[in-house]
């Protein structure tokens, strides 16, 4: 009998403009959640403000069009009750996984996208099965109520394991951060430049402290020149160290940019995402402009790192500005 009551036309037309406006926000949601963090600080705030707001009003509505299936269609105990349960909980997920989102860079990455992404059609296609005579026929109540409610559960409880993984990213961060600062303090202030070398990484935790100690090192000048010959400097900071571009030092960072460029030259053009080098040559480009206004010929190494840069796939402005200094017009 169950399966051939009728909704009134009324409660039907209602959950079907329902249906259709939780999707274009479902829709909505999914393209704000993958963008959190695109912006700047202020720029990714309000992302993801938007986004909070948006998946509190996206579970409101599948709650408001649950009600009206159950008032208005044919929904067993088996359905509403659990609904009660269920669909507040996965908002609650559904809000601790944009929380993840905002840091897609760190483990779980994208991966808790999966909630937000597949409980709200589930929700929609379990509240039109319920107003829809033809669907009820085709999907027993036990299959329809079983499939989804222990499928939006296991999204549920997918996303714990993420969290703790998170976690325990931050909490192994954390200890890297206070090994670095412990190492740091330890270093005399007159310890070598090599000894200082290991802080210097782009958003390191005592990279700018290590950066005023080098500052201060009388013999930085020749140090750094026997580094560089040795391969042991981090290009992108010669600019950074109150070093002079002499012709020595021009020299040695010459020599040095010709000997890193050639590992990385690719046997299989577009074989390789340019985001595989891009810190490498960004740094190399870095030591480069700052050579090239101290009037350093690095025209020839230019070439090579802009020949080497452009043979992969999807690169970006650094190549075109490789290219600038390998003709002089930077």
């Amino acid at each position: 009998m169950g399966a051939t009551v009728r909704p009134s036309t009324g409660a039907l037309v209602a959950a079907l403009l329902l249906s259709v406006f939780v999707l274009l926000v479902w829709l909505v949601l999914l393209s704000w959640l993958t963008s959190l963090n695109d912006s700047d600080a202020a720029g990714n705030g309000m992302s993801q403000a938007f986004a909070a707001i948006g998946l509190v009003f996206e579970w409101v509505l599948l709650a408001v069009l649950m009600l009206v299936a159950g008032l208005g269609g044919h929904m067993p105990t088996g359905i509403w009750l659990p609904a009660l349960i269920l669909i507040p909980a996965s908002g609650v997920v559904a809000l601790t996984a944009e929380g993840l989102l905002s840091e897609p860079q760190n483990p779980p990455y994208y991966w808790p996208m999966v909630e937000p992404a597949i409980a709200p059609p589930l929700i929609v296609a379990l509240a039109l099965w319920s107003m829809m005579p033809p669907l009820r026929r085709a999907a027993p109540t036990w299959l329809a109520g079983a499939a989804t409610w222990s499928t939006v559960t296991a999204l549920c409880l997918a996303t714990l394991p993420m969290s703790n993984q998170r976690d325990a990213y931050k909490q192994r961060i954390a200890e890297d951060i206070a090994k670095s600062h412990a190492a740091f303090a330890a270093l005399p202030a007159d310890a070598p430049l090599s000894q200082w070398t290991p802080f210097l990484v782009i958003n390191g935790p005592d990279t700018d402290a290590a950066l005023m100690r080098i500052r201060q090192l009388p013999n930085r000048q020749a140090e750094t020149k026997a580094l560089l010959a040795r391969g042991d400097f981090p290009l992108r900071y010669l600019i950074a160290i109150d070093v002079t571009p002499t012709a020595a030092l021009c020299a040695a960072a010459r020599a040095e940019l010709r000997k890193r460029v050639t590992p990385r030259v690719l046997a299989t053009p577009q074989s390789k995402p340019y985001l595989d080098i891009w810190l490498e040559v960004n740094g190399a480009l870095s030591a480069m402009a700052w050579l090239a206004k101290a009037g350093c010929p690095i025209k020839a190494e230019a070439a090579q790192w802009e020949a080497m840069a452009g043979a992969y796939r999807d690169t970006n402005f650094d190549v075109i500005e490789l290219r600038q200094l390998r003709d002089g017009t930077y």
